[in-house]
């Protein structure tokens, strides 16, 4: 298993970064997002717990379910399915007001489910995945400098 760990401050009140980086929908003006689908709401509230959301890039399609939601702290997911395979064990974004801000720390362990070379294509993967986590806090914070 290999690890994602992106760490970023945005300037803008924790409400607002954690309504925008938990509503996936959002990720649709990010680049290299295809589309974003919620499949299915969650139990409170349309992306929080039990909330499953398909995510569609040219390098991978995933489909997640939310298993943890507390509003301005956290957000856990769980992999259901991925193209390509993938074993996914912890992924989360946690929020903290910071003075210039908000503190985001978007976090994923997973490996590449392949028959051979799997560590290979794992460490392919991996900055790959690093690039669309930042590429995701940076439209976020670009949206909400301009809000």
């Amino acid at each position: 298993m290999r690890t994602v760990d992106v760490e970023r401050t945005i300037p803008a009140p924790l409400p607002d970064v954690f309504d925008w980086l938990t509503d996936t929908t959002n990720y649709q003006r990010v680049p290299f997002v295809r589309r974003v689908t919620l499949v299915r709401p969650g139990h409170t509230t349309g992306h929080g717990e039990g909330a499953v959301r398909l995510i569609v890039t040219p390098m991978i399609r995933l489909t997640e379910e939310i298993v943890e939601y507390r509003p301005q702290e956290i957000i856990r997911y769980r992999l259901l399915k991925s193209i390509p395979p993938l074993r996914h064990q912890d992924g989360f974004i946690s929020f903290r007001q910071v003075s210039r801000g908000t503190r985001v720390r978007w976090f994923s362990t997973f490996e590449i489910a392949a028959p051979m070379l799997a560590g290979l294509c794992t460490a392919v993967t991996l900055p790959i995945i690093r690039a669309g986590f930042i590429m995701v806090m940076r439209t976020a914070e670009r949206e909400l400098r301009g809000a």
